[in-house]
């Protein structure tokens, strides 16, 4: 199957329609459900149920969409790597990322990379989740790492990890036995937040955007590191994905647990990127590294 095909049928996939999908490419309505359909006859297969709401994948869509999203970053890392291979080996890799990503994601792909490219030099930026494809799309980074919500025209998700928002609290706080939390729970601990704006708009959960903007916090800090301490002296509790969290989950200084709303359980992290203009090949060979490590990190919190 070609690599465009199967970048049709990720983003219809992602869009659950295929008018959306072909804004976000930027390719005829008609041209994408050609190629869907083409698609289903090649595999002798229906991969979506369609739906009056849009279409949704069926079982026979999910497998392809894993297949679609390895053989894609498989496809580009192989790319790039032909190209360090010429000898272009140095550049200039431009990024945004949530704050949790510094802990161990960011840290890990940066120094594995500079030991392959060491002429390869970085701007990296902190930043609040909802900013970063902002900053993508506006070409004031090349890539970003976010949860991966809705995204503004001209970015889309090459990668994405199961590693969705959850409850962080200390092992021997009242919260850390229940199998999940609630808002209302939450409610009636004192709240760590993570920063002045909520990690996602109202349209994901308009529950917990009303819980966030009503709360009284105990402390609010954008500093990863210094949460987690507070959060560990019981100063309370706070939410965070566990991409932040692997070692003190290991070492069972921290306790995780997922929130009881579905719409949270089913965030994702992904690495975002502009599709209307070509990143640099150094740029590119990075992504498919930093996507690698990005499904290292979501394998090791489904351990946890």
């Amino acid at each position: 199957m070609h690599a465009s095909v199967l970048r049709y049928f990720i983003e219809v996939a992602r869009c659950g329609s295929v008018r959306k999908a072909s804004e976000r490419l930027h390719v005829a309505a008609s041209a994408v459900n050609r190629q869907i359909l083409n698609l289903e006859d090649e595999l002798g297969v229906e991969l979506f149920d369609r739906l009056p709401g849009g279409m949704r994948l069926n079982p026979a869509g999910e497998r392809l969409l894993r297949h679609a999203q390895e053989t894609l970053h498989g496809y580009q890392v192989m790319r790039t790597e032909l190209d360090a291979l010429r000898g272009e080996r140095s550049g200039h890799v431009k990024l945004a990322a949530m704050d949790s990503c510094f802990e161990d994601l960011l840290p890990s792909a940066v120094e594995d990379f500079s030991q392959i490219f060491p002429a390869v030099t970085y701007t990296i930026i902190s930043t609040q989740p909802m900013e970063v494809p902002q900053l993508v799309a506006s070409g004031q980074v090349d890539l970003g790492i976010t949860f991966a919500t809705r995204l503004p025209a001209g970015v889309v998700t090459v990668a994405l990890a199961q590693l969705p928002l959850g409850v962080v609290m200390a092992p021997g706080h009242p919260l850390a036995s229940q199998a999940s939390v609630s808002l209302r729970d939450c409610a009636r601990h004192p709240f760590l937040r993570s920063g002045t704006q909520p990690v996602f708009g109202p349209t994901l959960s308009a529950e917990y955007t009303a819980f966030w903007e009503a709360m009284v916090p105990a402390a609010t800090c954008n500093s990863t590191p210094l949460l987690k301490r507070l959060i560990k002296a019981g100063k309370g509790i706070s939410t965070f994905s566990k991409i932040a969290l692997i070692e003190e989950l290991r070492r069972g200084e921290l306790v995780w647990k997922p929130f009881e709303l579905p719409a949270l359980n089913r965030l994702q992290v992904g690495i975002v990127v502009p599709n209307q203009r070509t990143l640099p090949q150094i740029t590119q060979n990075f992504v498919g590294r930093l996507a690698r490590r990005l499904t290292q990190l979501e394998q090791a919190a489904a351990a946890t």
